[in-house]
Parts: C-alpha cells; structure tokens; sequence
C-alpha cells in the first residue's frame, strides 16, 4: 500500500533543503538545443548533472512562498512566440515553510562573462576546495571539493547572452 505524502509532508521536504547549501549552476548546455522544439528537448529526470556546466553561485535569496493571484512574485510558466502571449504564475512570501520554494541567484558582472547559457541546475550540498576564500559566492566546476545533489534542472527556452556589463538574476519558484 502506497502512502499520500501531504501538503505539511512536502513543507518538510522544502524546510529539509532550504536549509541544506544550495547552489544554482549554470552551462552553455548543447547548442543543438536551441534550433529544437520544446518537445524535441532531452528529459532531465535521469541528470545528475548539467551537460556543460561553467560555475555555480550561492542562491541569495531562498524563502518559502504560496500561490497567490495577487503576489508580487512573478513567474514566467509557458510562452506562446507566435502569438507574443506568456502564462505567468504569482506567488507570494511565506514565513512558514511551504511545499513552494522560491530561489533567486544574483550573478555578478563577471560571473560567466559573453557566455550563453542555456541550461541551469539548482544542487544541494556542493562543497567548494577548502583552498577557496571565505566569502567567495561563485564557484567554476575546478573550485569544488564536491558537486552535490542535483535537486531539478531545466533547459532554458531561450538561451542567455551574457555579458561582461550586465548582472544576471535567475530566479524560479520550484513545487516540492
């Protein structure tokens, strides 16, 4: 007989991880991707890592949230190119854990500078070398002592074009 994990059941899953080191990776994944169909794309479920990763940052903010029709958290879900139409989902900050987890990652300037991104990867327990500074936010694959756990991942609909004057903010609402 199968049990029913519960609502307060997954908060506990999502209050376990966010208070696990948590890392949002990044990589230029297969560049074949981006003249693919969305359906065309490879599935994820069996990763345990990007396909080509280039660093990783700490998220800076990691907080509980809840589906909310008026919050100001807002989501991007699916877009529709040819009619210039996107679904978005709202969600507001909870102060109690939640089955929702809301990460946001604040790249730097120079953070993967005139890369293009396209796929991202949040891990749980990444240890950096012990040989890196304290304090230090961003991390190429060489920097760490052990990747961690890929928790979810996705390849991007549209890659990201960085570039060296520009900071990059990922953020993402991911249901335990």
């Amino acid at each position: 007989m199968l049990s029913t994990i519960t609502n307060t059941g997954r908060a506990a899953m999502a209050r376990a991880i966010a208070e696990r080191p948590l890392h949002l990776a990044w990589g230029i994944g297969n560049p074949a991707w981006d003249t693919m169909q969305r359906e065309d794309l490879p599935s994820l479920v069996d990763a345990e890592a990007l396909h080509a990763e280039i660093g990783r940052r700490k998220p800076s903010v990691v907080r509980y949230c809840i589906p909310d029709d008026e919050g100001s958290i807002v989501i991007p879900v699916s877009e529709n190119e040819a009619e210039g139409t996107l679904e978005k989902a709202r969600y507001s900050f909870s102060d109690t854990p939640t089955p929702y987890l809301y990460i946001r990652a604040d790249y730097d300037f120079e953070d993967a500078s005139n890369a293009v991104i396209r796929e991202i990867g949040l891990f749980v327990d990444s240890k950096p070398l012990d040989s890196c500074p304290a304090g230090q936010l961003y991390f190429t694959p060489d920097e760490l002592a052990d990747t961690g756990m890929m928790f979810c991942a996705q390849i991007l609909a549209r890659p990201i074009n960085r570039t060296v004057s520009m900071r990059q903010s990922v953020e993402f609402v991911q249901p335990i």
